[in-house]
């Protein structure tokens, strides 16, 4: 799994994938931005809602990495704490 998608967000606003992460692999989720002037955030849920991974810092770009304990379904969202643009999102085992 390599590219998630692409999107376009706007402060308060979320886009959000659904994916299939299998257990014990660690994956690193990266938010790359289009322009340095917005601040992207991406928050990891898991299939029961929990919150398991997450980076808020203030920085243009996103990253986290999560190592699910079981196979099954997780929800990320990018969000844009500041400013607007385009953005695309992967996920490396």
């Amino acid at each position: 799994m390599a590219l998630v998608g692409t999107g376009r967000v706007w402060p308060g606003r979320s886009d959000y994938y659904d994916v299939v992460l299998r257990a014990y692999v660690t994956y690193s989720i990266y938010v790359l931005p289009e322009r340095s002037s917005v601040d992207f955030d991406v928050r990891v849920y898991d299939e029961n809602d929990n919150l398991v991974a997450w980076d808020l810092a203030p920085d243009s770009d996103a990253a986290c990495t999560v190592t699910p304990r079981w196979t099954g379904n997780f929800r990320i969202f990018v969000d844009s704490a500041r400013g607007v643009g385009n953005y695309t999102i992967s996920i490396q085992p």
